[in-house]
């Protein structure tokens, strides 16, 4: 997991740095990028480089992305039955 795209309305020129907080849709706490570097910039969206993030809040992210593609997956196949 080394980065992310996210909608914004606002531009940064690529190699911004910024700091990311996520907020899961879960309710869990906000997830904390330290350091992410704007690596690409389209109308309407950002790509970022995750640089700084502690392996506790890597740990929790990847659970909330597990957890979603999990939801996804059972979504999917309740359709196709």
């Amino acid at each position: 997991m080394g980065g992310c795209t996210f909608e914004s309305s606002a531009t940064l020129p690529i190699g911004t740095l910024l700091e990311l907080v996520i907020k899961p849709a879960s309710g869990e706490e906000p997830i904390t990028v330290e350091t992410a570097m704007v690596r690409s910039v389209r109308e309407g969206s950002m790509g970022c480089r995750f640089v700084s993030l502690q392996p506790d809040e890597r740990h929790r992210l990847s659970r909330v992305i597990l957890n979603l593609l999990v939801g996804q997956h059972i979504r999917t196949s309740k359709l196709l039955h």
